[in-house]
């Protein structure tokens, strides 16, 4: 990856650390509201606490040279606004590999599948159609935006799990809406709002979308998704600080002032917060935030999200006729994909989520246990397709709860508090201002959300930009 870390006083175009605008975070929002700013003519200077840009796309290589995304990962065909970004940017997409069968772990036996839908029998399939029209249609009767309302207010006041046990009927259909939990929020059903998953699922336009190779696991990005974030830093050289973590933040109702342990301060008429409101947490105002904003940030909590790969010499799975798919109800590996290079001469890759918030032995989640968390995640592997899987040319794991200014991965917001609280996940403050994937209704969590957010955060800023600058002009 590029390095983009420069210091305060020699960034461009910034005279007595004073600039037009501020972004904190440089993730995919952070960046992309960063560049759209700059493009209207604004000052702008990104401000980032880790080493790195990139924020939760992160693209690791092996010690084969494979890149790997240990965070976000996959676009769809309903995801326009990160694909009209990826078109802008040229960068190139990767079609998931799907040719051949799926496998599905459950009651000490493992079955082949096609498609979407694994084989749990009759009354199974019934159980699941069931849980799955009546998700759609209280995901359409909350509507956009999904989170006002008696309705709203309802689902809000209950868990994901309560709903299941009420719903959902089999062994088989449990299973399958842990695993999407896992996978999709890292944490468990019963830790989950029942509200923030229908309308991830109305946002997605269907859990069908969300379950699909044809939806939202269409494409990979071309070179590892952090090729975007690092083109979008690339392109705005010197405006990158990494290593310039944010951590207080005064304001007026016209400037904020941002500054940090051993960073220079920065004066902005605009200051956009381009994090989750976990992470956000970690600043400082004053005055201090409205106090349902500051209760958000409070109450505010990140699935404990981590991904594992396994290089190999060659997708051998594909020569069983396997897509590397594979569902199962038990371990710590409970969702695996194959996102080998298309290259047919390039290594197999084998991904598996990890399903950290079922971890029944608490030793496995030290941060020294890596070891004992990759024999387990063999072990797992090795029930779904044999022992093939031990002969692994490297094994690389990422666990986004212990990087540091970062709370975790993916958003899994608790029972009683989007119905109350959400407008305050975009609503500005005075200079600030609000962006991230948790801020869009439509492909919330996903990048394209985080793409939507940054487009929303522009508009606002550059619509009070002009009307000052109207004001002044008629003085």
């Amino acid at each position: 990856m590029q390095e983009h870390t420069v210091t305060a006083d020699r960034l461009p175009a910034v005279q007595s650390g004073e600039v037009d605008a501020v972004v904190v975070g440089a993730g995919l929002a952070g960046l992309l509201a960063a560049r759209r700013l700059h493009q209207a003519g604004m000052n702008v200077v990104v401000c980032e606490a880790k080493d790195r840009v990139g924020g939760r796309m992160l693209t690791m290589t092996s010690t084969t040279g494979v890149p790997v995304d240990a965070g976000a990962a996959w676009v769809g065909p309903g995801q326009k606004a990160v694909l009209a970004l990826l078109e802008e940017l040229g960068i190139g997409l990767i079609p998931q590999y799907d040719d051949g069968a799926n496998l599905l772990h459950v009651d000490g036996r493992t079955y082949r599948y096609q498609g979407s839908i694994p084989p749990v029998g009759p009354i199974g399939l019934l159980d699941l159609g069931r849980a799955q029209y009546a998700l759609d249609r209280m995901a359409h009767r909350l509507g956009p935006p999904p989170w006002h309302g008696a309705y709203a207010r309802r689902l809000d006041a209950q868990t994901l799990g309560g709903w299941m046990r009420r719903h959902v009927h089999t062994h088989a259909g449990r299973m399958v809406f842990e695993a999407v939990t896992a996978s999709g929020f890292g944490c468990r059903p019963d830790a989950l709002s029942l509200l923030a998953f229908s309308a991830h699922v109305g946002g997605a336009g269907g859990l069908s979308s969300l379950l699909e190779v044809s939806g939202a696991l269409k494409y990979r990005i071309a070179g590892g998704a952090d090729s975007l974030t690092t083109r979008l830093a690339a392109d705005l050289g010197g405006r990158v600080l990494t290593g310039h973590p944010i951590t207080h933040i005064s304001r007026t109702d016209r400037t904020a002032c941002v500054n940090g342990p051993g960073s220079t301060s920065i004066t902005a008429r605009h200051v956009l917060i381009a994090t989750d409101p976990a992470t956000a947490r970690a600043i400082a105002h004053d005055p201090p935030l409205p106090t349902a904003r500051a209760d958000l940030q409070r109450r505010w909590q990140m699935g404990h999200g981590s991904k594992t790969h396994l290089i190999y010499s060659r997708p051998w799975w594909r020569d069983r006729g396997l897509t590397g798919a594979a569902i199962t109800e038990c371990g710590l590996a409970r969702m695996t994909f194959d996102v080998s290079p298309p290259d047919p001469d390039a290594p197999g890759v084998l991904l598996a989520f990890v399903d950290l918030s079922n971890v029944d032995d608490p030793n496995l989640l030290r941060p020294g246990a890596a070891p004992e968390r990759e024999r387990q995640v063999l072990d797992d592997l090795e029930a779904l397709f044999g022992e093939q899987v031990r002969d692994r040319l490297d094994y690389l794991e990422h666990d986004w709860a212990a990087e540091p200014w970062q709370s975790g991965c993916v958003p899994a917001p608790p029972p009683g508090l989007l119905a109350s609280h959400h407008p305050w996940l975009a609503r500005p403050i005075g200079p600030l201002h609000w962006a991230g994937a948790e801020t869009s209704y439509l492909w919330e969590g996903h990048m394209d959300g985080a793409v939507r957010s940054a487009n929303r955060a522009v508009t606002e800023i550059l619509t009070v930009a002009s009307s000052e600058r109207l004001k002044g002009s008629t003085r």
